[in-house]
């Protein structure tokens, strides 16, 4: 992916947004709708934060045991008519993230529909490398409270600045659909510490997926992958210690163990499946991933959920299992211990710094939504978190036992 793309692109954003700007001026139709969430959520311990996702830095239960900020949301969205096949759509969300609650711009695209089986779209897009995962902020659409944290938590890109393509066609009694996406990921997400922050800037994007769905059943299989343009500047102290021509002349396989947990120039990839029904009165989703990389700073780790619900009028109960488990906890370290108090330093900051991204969770939760109108909803959800490694949660205090329970009341909408 070039850069030259990636200016081709924003042109095409701005051509877009420079046209829904102009809505206004002229008679062509625009339209305007929105969505968001009051959340509000509690939980039992003051010895953990428990957050959404990893772009958050701060959560619910060690910085407040009562939050509002966690689930709460905002977003507003324009889609403009530019010709009978040539449209585009403008999106900002106001969420708690890595810059708190300032609004993003998460869509930003131009879309052109020369007919019923072809579509290109070139802007921002939202990163729907799972089903559900580019409109995770659309609580409306969905049973939870929030999307399942041991699964979708993990994500670190909501979107990307590039082009995507979709095929479809009847097969059968349902539509067959293959996308094609590529582009440049801009974002940057939490590390759990003050002020450090892992930057995605730059970095390429490309991945795809087939599904098949039938009036009842949608069926999915994904794959994409994220190229790391930047160095985690947190790690840059310890790759140079690893790569020291002093401690090499003594341990010459340091330096291969630096350039193996360095994050520049290395692949992270996905890998997803997905299978969900919904017919009459039950709906049920069930997905699976594996999430991998180059570098040993992200083990591989593979995560599932299955949710199931059943409608009783405006009511539907649900429960969702979700779990995450790393694949390997082995640690290539080849450093001598006792030899220096120097390189025992380095050996135990090379261990922590992979032991820190081992996921390991699990989370049992019951809810009810309640359908109010067509256009709004209230759920309440309880949790039951019981986690092993701390990847998924911030500011883990001694002594905390690895449990937390949450309860959960959310207000959707859309309009």
């Amino acid at each position: 992916m070039s850069s030259r793309f990636s200016r081709i692109s924003a042109v095409v954003a701005l051509s877009a947004l420079s046209a829904l700007a102009r809505a206004g001026d002229d008679d062509k139709p625009f339209s305007m709708s929105g969505f968001g969430t009051l959340g509000i959520v509690h939980s039992d311990t003051r010895k953990v934060d428990i957050v959404r996702d990893l772009t958050q830095s701060e959560g619910v239960g060690f910085t407040r045991q009562t939050d509002v900020g966690m689930d709460s949301n905002f977003g507003v969205q324009i889609n403009k008519r530019l010709t009978d096949d040539l449209d585009a759509a403008l999106q900002i969300v106001s969420r708690r993230s890595v810059n708190g609650f300032q609004p993003d711009v998460t869509w930003a695209f131009a879309r052109y529909l020369p007919n019923d089986h072809l579509q290109l779209r070139a802007g921002r897009l939202g990163f729907d490398v799972y089903p559900l995962a580019d409109s995770r902020n659309v609580a409306y659409s969905y049973l939870w409270v929030r999307p399942p944290i041991d699964f979708f938590g993990s994500l670190i890109i909501s979107y990307f600045d590039g082009a995507d393509l979709l095929l479809s066609r009847p097969l059968g009694n349902g539509i067959l659909r293959g996308k094609l996406f590529a582009g440049i990921a801009r974002e940057k997400t939490s590390t759990g510490s003050p002020d450090e922050f892992l930057s995605l800037n730059h970095s390429h994007l490309l991945g795809g997926h087939i599904e098949y769905q039938t009036p009842s059943w949608l069926y999915r299989l994904g794959y994409a992958e994220l190229k790391f343009k930047n160095e985690f500047s947190s790690l840059q102290a310890l790759l140079d210690g690893l790569r020291s021509p002093a401690l090499n002349a003594f341990v010459p396989a340091a330096a291969g163990m630096g350039n193996d947990l360095a994050m520049e120039g290395k692949k992270f990839k996905y890998l997803s499946a997905a299978i969900a029904y919904d017919q009459g009165p039950l709906q049920a989703q069930l997905m699976l991933n594996q999430l991998s990389s180059e570098s040993l700073l992200f083990p591989t780790n593979r995560a599932t959920f299955l949710t199931v619900g059943y409608r009783i009028s405006q009511w539907t109960p649900y429960f969702t299992y979700s779990a995450a488990r790393p694949v390997n906890r082995k640690i290539p370290n080849s450093l001598p211990a006792g030899v220096s108090p120097d390189i025992d330093m380095l050996s135990t900051a090379f261990d922590q710094s992979i032991v820190n991204q081992f996921n390991h969770q699990r989370t049992l939760s019951l809810g009810v939504r309640y359908d109010l109108s067509d256009k709004t909803n209230v759920k309440v959800q309880l949790d039951r978190i019981k986690t092993q490694d701390f990847l998924l949660v911030r500011n883990n205090q001694p002594g905390w036992d690895g449990n937390a329970s949450l309860i959960s009341l959310a207000f959707s909408f859309i309009f």
